[in-house]
């Protein structure tokens, strides 16, 4: 009875070391630049320069990929669906855009004093960004990694999760505000519409781009990505009564980026 308890320990250790000799991890280490474009308050709903092509400002963060594979360069090593076409991606960033308003309401034809009231107000966003998300790439992480194929490069998608430390600041060229609210557009003359207080929300991020391989442990990749923040508080600006306030802040970002595999 004691050798056969023994013999079921010694095989359960050896089952455990070989498991876990087999379950390897690599890593990966970059950084990347690019520019946000921040879809806040500011600006006409269903605006591109609103939306899309005026409040761009700056970006930039180190990430960390974590791969279930140590596979890179083995071509006989093969592992799960999973550990072959998924890695897991870190990341610290910032990001920071001037704002201001766009659209027919600030157009020079427009005369009013309440146009003037939003030609004269602007502000910015800046945000610091940690998370994680999960990455798909369509091409077999192992076969990418072999470099012996005539392509070199490799598409994904991902989706994640972020804490989002933001710093919102509003200015009207017409007096301080703090002072005369009366400085700004009627809906954002309402009580609490308008803060420059430090904040901290979570947002989703969904993203998808390629890499494109540069040499034995190098890639560059391109990608553009889709934060969602979970408050309307990023640009400082929130106007509870207005009907057209319906959505929180959100930012676009176009970003390229330096990875370096570590074996």
């Amino acid at each position: 009875m004691k050798n056969s308890l023994k013999h079921i320990l010694i095989s359960a250790v050896l089952i455990i070391f070989n498991s876990n000799a087999q379950t390897k991890h690599s890593h990966e280490l970059g950084f990347f630049i690019g520019a946000p474009s921040f879809q806040t308050d500011y600006g006409q709903r269903n605006h591109f320069m609103s939306n899309v092509g005026g409040n761009i400002g700056n970006s930039f963060g180190i990430i960390h990929y974590l791969q279930f594979t140590d596979y890179k360069y083995k071509w006989y090593g093969r592992g799960s669906f999973f550990s072959e076409h998924f890695k897991i991606r870190s990341e610290l960033s910032y990001a920071r855009s001037d704002l201001k308003h766009y659209g027919e309401y600030v157009d020079p034809s427009q005369t009013t004093y309440a146009a003037d009231q939003l030609r004269a107000m602007h502000g910015s966003a800046s945000v610091i960004n940690v998370g994680s998300q999960l990455e798909f790439y369509y091409r077999d992480l192992v076969d990418y990694g072999l470099r012996y194929y005539k392509w070199n490069y490799s598409p994904y998608v991902g989706l994640g999760a972020q804490a989002n430390f933001y710093k919102p600041t509003v200015v009207s060229d017409l007096g301080n505000w703090k002072q005369d609210i009366t400085v700004f557009y009627p809906k954002w003359q309402a009580n609490d519409a308008v803060r420059d207080d430090n904040g901290i929300t979570f947002s989703i991020t969904l993203n998808a781009g390629t890499r494109i391989s540069i040499g034995k442990n190098a890639d560059l990749f391109l990608e553009a990505r889709w934060h969602y923040f979970m408050t309307n508080w990023v640009d400082g600006l929130n106007a509870k009564d207005d009907s057209a306030n319906r959505y929180n802040d959100w930012m676009l970002l176009f970003q390229v980026g330096y990875i370096y595999s570590l074996e």
